[in-house]
């Protein structure tokens, strides 16, 4: 019975070892490149108006398409 445990605990750090090496690659952490590099300001790609709100008034169309009713 403990030879079964010793196998299971040593074929699951082996499971970890392997999925570690070949599964996929977490992105690279770019806060702390960022963080290193000052307080620049972030620069936007839109411009000032985008996303801003508009204010405006509806217009109601007067039934003068000329159709009869």
């Amino acid at each position: 019975m403990l030879r079964f445990i010793a196998l299971t605990i040593i074929a699951y750090f082996i499971y970890r070892w392997l999925d570690g090496f070949f599964g996929p690659r977490p992105a690279p952490n770019r806060s702390r490149t960022q963080s290193k590099g000052g307080d620049a300001p972030k620069k936007s790609k839109l411009g000032k108006d985008v996303g801003e709100y508009i204010d405006y008034e509806e217009v109601k169309e007067d039934d003068s398409s000329g159709k009869s009713s």
